[in-house]
């Protein structure tokens, strides 16, 4: 028989050289016809070399019979009974009877692979017959060229890098969207005006920096009142005011931090007095006043009291106080100015004792009641809105939360500008200072603030801190930490493939394989694809190729087990090897055509974060599929060769072969076996117990009863997901971390101290070019800057200056333009130009401030704009309330100067309710980008007209740019589960040409998507850049186990239920480790502080868990219970 080829058996007497060939060699040809005389048996005993009794004609043509037979047990009992008559027959060489040589030989049928390009003379694959007999020196090679390749990555690309290889996650954008137009206009246009002034003033003199008067680093304490212990907020008792000031003590009773406090510069100092530290910005400064008049404060409090007093006064202190627009309002009683200025000087009498350097005072109520009226007064509430919560307020004095702020200066020694002639040794400086004030917070105050903040250490508070200084050593260790996580995840990985392979050398070839998939994958990126945008999102793709490479190998390994189990397979390790690559390969290829697919469905995207990882992802599966098929491969070959019979680890060379092989005994064991030989026990579970099940019908209908109800459900939740409301967290809710930085975004209002977002409106610039902007080859390239041509002429002036005072004035931006005693918070360079052009310079800051320049011609005429604007730029503003900043540090955005021409002019605000941190919800940051849009639009109407151009409204810190992003997460999320679907189905339908197998898997890949949706929503997630671009890629994820399972059902003989029960006996075992291996790896993740990665392995755990479910209980009861038939191969269209 043509598949047995001389198969012995252990009662056999078929002498040694009538064995199959030795595993590694090829085995004679067989499937040639032979020559007429061989069919008619030997003509006399000569043909037999005179040692074996000749067998008649009869004899010997009944065997050949039975040899053609398709039965092979039959034909291997006839080889068995034929060679014991013969067994004594040898001819001179010692070779097998020439009867039997030549009688299997013409029982031979053609290949059921012909010959060609890729297969031999016997229909084996030559690539895999030449693995065969050099599997040692394949594997070398191989390993040799990852190595190669990883050493290569290694020196092209992490070598040429500046620091990470990784692409910063900033500007990230869809490059067509009107906000990311006008963000790249403006900070592209700013950049290029910026670089040139700076390049002109490099020879001018710079002032010596004063020793620790600027602010280097922030140490921020947040405080939690206990609200079951108090009910009265955490300045109800003195023993919790007592407890947030044993935090600030931990510094300020340190004689040591002097040297390293930022130095107030800003008091007057007496005589002999030396420079003390600045304040801590805190509402402790009240608790701790030097001095404490009950009776004034009660005054004031009963004056505070009447809201109508409390009207009028912050009607009148913007001119009475401040001597502000006084010309623009109505007529002041002499009775209501008197009486403003009275109670204006008592309130400044009362805050000019704040000062945190007295005992608590003793009637602490008044101090709470006394701030809760003062929040209502414009021009005063700065002293007290930044320490007490959202809530707080005269009808409800309690505030639950509270915070603080300590102040470190640099540099620790006066600098002079001028011995510092690069900007890199000017950075060198800096971070040897950081470097000695980390060390010196460690040394002396990081176990007193972490016992501070433990819980426990008071009863009525809870304190939590952080600090710019070592706030990178905190998420470091986070990263650590959750490293360590991961590696768990990779080790149970190892333990599964040793588990299930039962090799430590394939478990650690497997292993090998899955992680030398991204070095090779990043180098075809990088180095060949010359992508040079690689987003931090393409780290997922380890933990992917970990899950869908173990299923793979998996997918390898069980065919090469299963191929035991076929007779007419087991003629040689060439033709056993053959069929496991061409099982698999077919399978795999298209589960990883799939999956590659669904990832580059990312390409639909206008992000390009998106779009890298996209691309990454899918040459790193395509890169795994190629080691699994090449090195993966071999290392089964040496390890069928040296291991798998061996009980040692063994070596590659020069041990020897395992004799006998694997194939031989499978092979033994199946000639001796009177019945089906029963496969593991998972396998058989899989092929009885699961197939069984899924062939009763009344099981049918309960799956079905349990999975419709279940997607009713799960459509329905999936229906309510909605965009997030809220900050996007970056650690777990509990860490401290976190938990101070969710305080102080949701428990406090804008206050006067705080930074709000800066919004520009700007004159002179044109829409950015964007020709030849590829950002995935060119990160770094975003277009070239145009301007309009800016008239900056009286009328602009005049026109600029209205709109500054409006936007300062005017009460309907109440609520949209952050106040500061009781004026909106505007940049205009515009007011200090004006009183320069007047005055000649800024000496007189009141004279500034007052704008009673207003009062003179202060226009400044165009045609002398260059000779005024050089000295102007080095004057000191009188708008900052530090007096340090010049107006070309105060204005560096504002001014577009060139040193020629002046190429834009800007106006800008801080939003109340936006800040230059966190990530805001879209629906947050909508409605005040609307705000501001429609601001652009009434002036574009006025200004532009007199400026020239038409004006440009944004941000430089990407807020409108990442709400906009928001909106292209959820698009591209829905998006692409659409196309991944789509791609999945047409795979399926190209490759088995099946259209209900196809169209059933596309059902089963939606069930997925819409179960994991439905259990994000029950779990309280909202749809946030995390989810939306998880979702995005649930179809690349879920193809796998229903593909495979489609492709087995397609391959299998029989009835529906006759493939039902193949595919699960042959791909079931294969499913489920694949399944377990992805899920339990995805476990630790869970347990992650960064959310990105906690969240990224619930939703693996839960796409996996619910891709398996559908594609065997799912996938396979919709096959079984409807038994469409399919056609058999070769016999037309199969659809």
């Amino acid at each position: 028989h043509p598949s047995n080829n001389y198969l012995p058996n252990n009662n056999s007497n078929i002498p040694p050289s009538a064995m199959p060939p030795e595993s590694g060699t090829i085995a004679p040809e067989v499937g040639a016809e032979n020559p007429p005389e061989a069919s008619a048996g030997p003509k006399d005993s000569d043909d037999l070399a005179g040692n074996a009794p000749a067998a008649d004609d009869k004899e010997f043509n009944e065997f050949q019979k039975v040899l053609k037979s398709d039965d092979d047990t039959v034909s291997v009992q006839a080889v068995n009974k034929y060679s014991a008559v013969h067994d004594d027959g040898k001819n001179k060489k010692g070779d097998p009877p020439a009867d039997i040589e030549e009688a299997v030989a013409s029982s031979s049928q053609q290949p059921t692979h012909p010959p060609s390009f890729f297969t031999n003379q016997r229909g084996n694959l030559k690539a895999v017959a030449f693995v065969v007999r050099n599997p040692c020196l394949v594997f070398s090679l191989i390993i040799a060229l990852c190595i190669i390749i990883a050493f290569l990555l290694q020196v092209m690309v992490f070598g040429a890098a500046e620091g990470s290889p990784f692409t910063l996650p900033s500007n990230e954008f869809d490059l067509g969207d009107v906000r990311s137009v006008q963000y790249d206009s403006y900070r592209l246009a700013k950049d290029e005006v910026q670089a040139t002034r700076a390049a002109m003033a490099s020879e001018g003199e710079e002032e010596m920096a004063k020793k620790q008067s600027e602010l280097a680093a922030i140490a921020y304490w947040v405080f939690e009142a206990d609200t079951e212990k108090t009910k009265t907020g955490v300045f109800g008792t003195a023993a919790s005011i007592e407890g947030m000031k044993d935090a600030y003590d931990i510094f300020l009773d340190d004689p040591e931090f002097n040297k390293y406090c930022m130095v107030d510069y800003q008091k007057v100092l007496a005589v002999n007095e030396t420079r003390g530290c600045r304040q801590p910005l805190t509402p402790l400064a009240m608790y701790y006043a030097s001095e404490w008049n009950e009776t004034q404060v009660a005054a004031v409090i009963e004056q505070l009291k009447d809201p109508t007093k409390v009207k009028l006064f912050n009607s009148l202190a913007l001119c009475l106080i401040q001597g502000l627009y006084c010309d623009e309002g109505e007529t002041i009683s002499a009775e209501d100015r008197e009486w403003a200025l009275q109670l204006a000087g008592s309130i400044t009498s009362i805050t000019s004792k704040w000062d945190m350097e007295g005992e608590l005072v003793e009637k602490h109520e008044q101090v709470t009641e006394l701030a809760s009226y003062l929040i209502q007064v414009d021009v005063f509430k700065g002293f007290v809105d930044f320490g007490f919560d959202a809530g707080f307020s005269a009808e409800n004095p309690v505030s639950q939360f509270s915070r603080g702020i300590v102040f470190w200066g640099g540099p620790l020694e006066a600098r002079d500008p001028t011995l510092t002639s690069t900007e890199d040794e000017e950075e060198e400086l800096e971070d040897a200072e950081g470097d000695q004030r980390k060390k010196f917070i460690q040394d002396n105050y990081l176990e007193s603030m972490n016992k501070q903040s433990e819980k426990g250490t008071h009863s009525e508070i809870n304190s939590y801190y952080f600090m710019t200084t070592l706030i990178g050593d905190v998420i470091l260790d986070i990263v650590t930490k959750d490293a360590m996580l991961a590696i768990f995840s990779f080790v149970f990985i190892i333990f599964w493939l040793r588990l299930n392979t039962k090799s430590w050398f394939l478990s650690f070839v497997g292993f090998f394989e899955i992680f030398f998939s991204i070095p090779i994958a990043w180098f075809i990126f990088t180095v060949i694809f010359q992508i040079k945008y690689f987003a931090t999102l393409n780290s997922l793709a380890l933990f992917v190729v970990a899950a869908i490479g173990a299923d793979d190998i998996f997918i390898f390994m069980d065919a090469y087990k299963q191929s035991q189990y076929h007779l007419d397979i087991l003629v040689d390790l060439e033709t056993r090897m053959s069929w496991v690559y061409r099982r698999t390969g077919t399978a795999m290829a298209i589960t990883s055509a799939t999956t590659c697919a669904a990832f580059l469905c990312t390409l639909i995207t206008p992000l390009t974060s998106l779009q890298s990882f996209g691309i990454f992802a899918a040459v790193v599966i395509f890169i795994d599929y190629v080691l699994v098929m090449t090195l993966f491969c071999t290392a089964v070959i040496i390890y069928h060769d040296r291991f798998e019979n061996s009980a040692v680890f063994g070596c590659c060379c020069p041990c020897g072969r395992v004799t006998p092989t694997n194939t031989d005994e499978a092979r033994v064991a199946l000639e001796n076996s009177d019945g089906e030989i029963k496969r593991d026990r998972v396998s058989e579970f899989f092929k009885v117990q699961v197939a069984g099940f899924i062939k009763v019908p009344l099981h049918r209908l309960i799956l079905c009863v349990m999975f419709l109800t279940w997607l009713g459900i799960a459509i329905w939740q999936a229906s309510l997901i909605e965009a997030t409301k809220e900050n996007e967290q970056f650690l777990d809710e509990d860490h401290p971390l976190q938990k101070s930085i969710s305080i102080l975004d949701k428990q406090f209002p804008t206050a006067d101290d705080d930074l709000g977002l800066k919004v520009y409106y700007v004159w002179g610039v044109d829409e950015v070019d964007r020709k030849g902007v590829n950002r995935l080859l060119d990160p770094e390239y975003y277009g070239s800057p145009n301007f309009s041509g800016l008239q900056f002429n009286e009328q602009c002036q005049t026109d600029l200056l209205t709109f500054c005072d409006k936007l300062r004035t005017d009460s309907q931006y109440k609520d949209l333009i952050k106040r500061k005693n009781g004026l909106g918070q505007v940049y205009c360079f515009i007011e200090e130009l004006a009183a320069y052009n007047v005055k000649g310079d800024l000496a007189d800051c009141e004279y500034v401030r007052k704008g009673e320049w207003k009062n003179e011609a202060w226009q400044v005429d165009p045609e002398k704009l260059s000779g005024i604007m050089p000295e102007f730029l080095n004057q000191k503003s009188c708008l900052d309330e530090d007096e340090r900043e010049t107006i070309s540090e105060r204005y560096s955005d504002e001014i577009g100067w060139n040193g020629f021409n002046l190429m834009f002019a800007a106006i800008s605000a801080e939003s109340n309710v936006l800040d230059p941190f966190g990530l805001d919800a879209e629906s947050i940051t909508r409605i005040e980008y609307e705000q501001f849009i429609a601001i652009a639009e009434e002036q574009d109407q006025i200004i532009s007209k007199s400026c020239s151009g038409a004006v440009v409204m944004t941000d430089l810190e990407e807020k409108f740019v990442f709400m906009n992003n928001q909106s292209i997460y959820i698009q591209s999320a829905i998006q692409s589960s659409i196309l991944g679907v789509a791609i999945a189905f047409f795979v399926l339908l190209i490759s088995t040409r099946v259209f209900h197998l196809a169209f059933f898997a596309a059902l089963s890949i939606m069930a997925v998507l819409v179960s994991v949706v439905g259990t994000m929503v029950m779990m309280g997630w909202n749809l946030g850049s995390i989810e939306s671009t998880l979702i995005g890629i649930i179809a690349g994820f879920s193809v796998d186990y229903v593909v495979h399972l489609a492709h087995a059902y397609e391959i299998a003989e029989g009835d529906t239920y006759a493939r039902i029960t193949e595919a699960f006996g042959d791909l079931g075992i294969s499913v489920f480790n694949g399944m377990i291996t992805s899920v339990v790896a995805s476990i630790p993740l869970f347990f992650c502080q960064l959310q990105f990665f906690a969240k990224f392995g619930t939703f693996l755990c839960l796409t996996i868990a619910y891709s398996w479910v559908f594609a065997n209980f799912g996938f396979m009861s919709l096959l079984a219970q409807l038994k469409i038939p399919l056609k058999e191969k070769g016999k037309g269209c199969r659809l």
